[in-house]
């Protein structure tokens, strides 16, 4: 079964390059790597990946800067192979990360998607011992699939716009199903979980599971994190909301509409943001709304 990773590029080099060596580190070794390179200054991923010497790696540099919704989406228009990662670049991998995903994907034909267990770890790549405020509402919004081990359908949508927990740069996708989702111009912020949704709207379950096959990279000077500050993400979040709760109504899926009229953890996020601070009784607090809107929707 193999994979294409395609990886979109805008950063430290030196974590692409700790990208590329787990990803060269797997059990399995069918795969193929694209580097997407958006123009990030300098040619030192270039001459990292010409020093490698391996002819499962390529490098495409971009004419023109894109941004992350553009990149990632020409990103996925360059897989080929029946299952496709498009990780961050910044972002680890376990070496039996393959073995599980493809395994899942393998017992199931109409998974569309894994979604596999994930460790926290902070900008010098040391693992988070406690999660913060935003992964524990992740987990609270997807209890319910992960006790499942699946979603699919309207209730997949719903829960995704009740709150995106997916860590969509672990995930691997079915190729087949990535390559009918539409670009979504204008929403850098939120265009993971545009893919996703795009994909569940098509048809198909959304796998989960539990082993912790991948390691996601938060810190400060993320894109997501700058857009957060300046306030950015919120307006992009706001737009794409609009327009995904009407294309929901189209199709009859009402409760999926509602969440994204909704959007509370979204709403919430922004309020902690101006707020300046979150305590640990603020979170309880946040944590049962959420709770309740995911009821309720």
């Amino acid at each position: 079964m193999s994979v294409d990773f395609v990886i979109p590029y805008y950063g430290d080099p030196e974590y692409l390059f700790a990208t590329i060596d787990s990803i060269r580190a797997q059990h399995q070794q069918d795969w193929r790597l694209t580097v997407v390179d958006d123009q990030y200054p300098g040619n030192r991923a270039l001459e990292y990946i010409e020093g490698l010497n391996d002819e499962r790696i390529r490098y495409v540099r971009n004419e023109e800067r894109l941004g992350p919704n553009g990149n990632t989406y020409k990103a996925s228009t360059l897989a080929e192979r029946e299952f496709v990662s498009m990780m961050g670049a910044d972002d680890l991998l376990e070496p039996n990360y393959l073995d599980v995903v493809l395994e899942r994907m393998k017992a199931d034909p109409n998974a569309i998607a894994v979604q596999p267990g994930v460790k926290v770890m902070d900008s010098d790549g040391v693992l988070v011992p406690s999660l913060g405020i935003g992964d524990k509402v992740k987990r609270r919004i997807a209890a319910p699939a992960r006790r499942a081990g699946l979603i699919s359908g309207e209730d997949a949508v719903k829960s995704l716009l009740s709150g995106n927990w997916l860590y969509t740069p672990s995930l691997l996708y079915r190729q087949s199903a990535l390559s009918k989702i539409p670009y979504r111009p204008d929403i850098d912020a939120v265009h993971d979980l545009a893919f996703m949704v795009d994909m569940l709207m098509e048809g198909g379950n959304l796998l989960v599971d539990e082993r912790e096959v991948f390691r996601y990279r938060r810190h400060q000077a993320s894109d997501s994190s700058t857009r957060v500050k300046d306030g950015k993400r919120f307006d992009e979040e706001l737009r794409y909301y609009g327009l995904i709760a009407k294309e929901l109504r189209a199709k009859g899926w009402n409760a999926a509409a509602r969440s994204a009229d909704l959007h509370l953890s979204s709403r919430l996020h922004a309020l902690m943001v101006a707020a300046g601070r979150l305590g640990a009784g603020d979170f309880a607090h946040a944590g049962a709304m959420v709770g309740r809107a995911v009821r309720s929707s």
